[in-house]
């Protein structure tokens, strides 16, 4: 049995798709872990793996017919988010007039919401909420040409209906899942250039989030998870962690294989400050540095010194809004003075900072909140702020409402670029007057002279100096260049 794990080039005519957490598109590349989690378990089993990351290797559509037309797997597996549904469907249809006989797997986040849209014909199956033992049940009874009955959280087509077997249990015990085998991807293509170090990895140290904003999309492996708990459970799955000791045991791998920095992309780090300080102080000695993200509200002084003491270079906070009524309607469960009091804390410890700051996600936001969010911003001063305009993205409390409420201005959910474009609007804010502000906050923040100056003054090297040029550019090319023309 011979299985590729495939992330095609761009065929839909957008562009490369963050898959690690599915809600954007890319300006730097991450090995998608649980595409990774799932070819080491095959790889265990005996099974031929491979990986085929073709945006990060930047090899495009002609390079993708090429390997097909001289590939012979029986499976292909594609990890599908929202953004890139298209993408990968037509990835499947060229493979289909290659190769006729091959067989195919998608999992994710989106052939979990909506396994029809997939699933046309015997040659397909979905792996829906986590995939890891699914797909390894599923290559084992394909193998043995057994029946597909007994196989939990798959779905399929047999004859002229689709059938949804019952859901996969929970992984509770998220140490049964072996270490990834990086060896298996080139990882010179991957990067986090918030961070200076390279060659570069990324880890989940768990799974899933103990948070009620309604709006949130987490990353795409717990959004996959919680898409089928919530569809059989009506409730959000309880959050599972990796224990301390094989998160240290995870790392300490990772600094043998020579990797420099590691972005944890977990939606929470910070669980308990017990288990937080056990993983500082176990990968103190790596020399490893590395990034997470946190709430606010986590942040305190004895959890951000062991951070910083372990490597932590960077933080990404989940602020959304400074204000209190809009942080209430989100559920957020966050006042604004957390976030101001964990900045403080940070920036004490050296440690750079992220705001993720969302626009338009309550009827309660408004030009006056947007404005207030940019004025205590501004005040802030941290490194980085990556505005969204709140996008419904399906399956979320905000999706079914704005739907109930004809918040949608297509009618449903359509994939943009949350750092542009809106496809919601208010009676008392529009579509037009999200985009235009978000456009004012990007160019206002970072075209600021206090701002430039900062980044300057903080530039360590000129390997330092090059990396925030570059990673400006990128920047730049991504988000600037649309809203130039507001």
């Amino acid at each position: 049995m011979k299985v590729t794990y495939l992330i095609p080039p761009v065929l839909d005519g957008t562009r490369d798709v963050d898959r690690c957490f599915g809600c954007s598109y890319n300006i730097y590349f991450l090995p998608l872990l649980p595409v990774l989690s799932s070819a080491t378990i095959l790889k265990n089993e005996g099974v031929t793996v491979s990986i085929m990351d073709f945006p990060a290797q930047k090899k495009n559509k002609k390079a993708f017919e090429a390997f097909i037309k001289n590939d012979d797997s029986d499976f292909y597996i594609l990890y599908t988010v929202f953004l890139c549904q298209e993408t990968d469907l037509l990835a499947r249809a060229m493979i289909r007039e290659i190769r006729p006989r091959a067989r195919f797997i998608f999992a994710g986040p989106q052939p979990t919401f909506s396994p029809e849209v997939f699933l046309d014909g015997e040659d397909t199956f979905v792996a829906r909420s986590e995939p890891e033992f699914v797909i390894k049940d599923i290559i084992k009874v394909a193998e043995a040409n057994l029946s597909l009955d007994g196989v939990k959280g798959l779905s399929y087509y047999k004859g002229s209906q689709i059938i949804n077997n019952s859901p996969a249990p929970l992984i509770i015990d998220l140490d049964q899942i072996p270490i990834s085998d990086r060896r298996l991807l080139e990882h010179k293509p991957y990067s986090n250039p918030k961070l200076c170090t390279k060659p570069h990895t990324a880890i989940m140290t768990s799974r899933g989030c103990f948070g009620r904003c309604w709006f949130c999309v987490p990353n795409s492996l717990s959004y996959a998870r919680e898409l089928e708990y919530k569809k059989y459970y009506c409730k959000k799955p309880p959050p599972c962690l990796y224990s301390a000791e094989r998160v240290i045991e995870e790392f300490s791998n990772i600094a043998r294989l020579g990797f420099r920095s590691v972005s944890i992309i977990d939606d929470e780090f910070l669980w308990d400050d017990e288990r937080t300080l056990q993983i500082c102080y176990g990968i103190k000695g790596l020399g490893l540095e590395w990034s997470c993200l946190a709430r606010p509200d986590k942040i305190n002084e004895k959890v951000a010194k062991a951070m910083a003491d372990a490597g932590c270079a960077y933080v990404d906070l989940g602020a959304e809004s400074f204000d209190e009524d809009v942080l209430k309607s989100m559920r957020k469960d966050l006042l604004p003075q957390d976030t101001q009091k964990a900045v403080e804390i940070l920036k004490k410890f050296h440690i750079k900072i992220e705001l993720n700051v969302l626009f338009g996600g309550t009827p309660k936001e408004t030009e006056a909140t947007m404005k207030g969010t940019f004025k205590a911003l501004k005040k802030l001063n941290v490194d980085y702020v990556l505005f969204s305009i709140a996008n419904p993205f399906p399956g979320t409390d905000f999706y079914y409402a704005a739907k109930k409420e004809g918040w949608m201005c297509y009618g449903d959910y359509i994939p943009v670029d949350p750092s542009k474009n809106a496809i919601i609007g208010y009676p008392h804010l529009s579509k037009e007057k999200l985009e235009r502000f978000i456009s004012y906050a990007y160019l206002a923040y970072y075209l600021n002279v206090r701002y430039l100056l900062k980044q300057l003054l903080n530039v360590k090297s000129i390997g330092d100096l090059s990396n925030k040029f570059f990673t400006a550019i990128k920047f730049f090319i991504k988000n600037f260049h649309s809203h130039l023309g507001h």
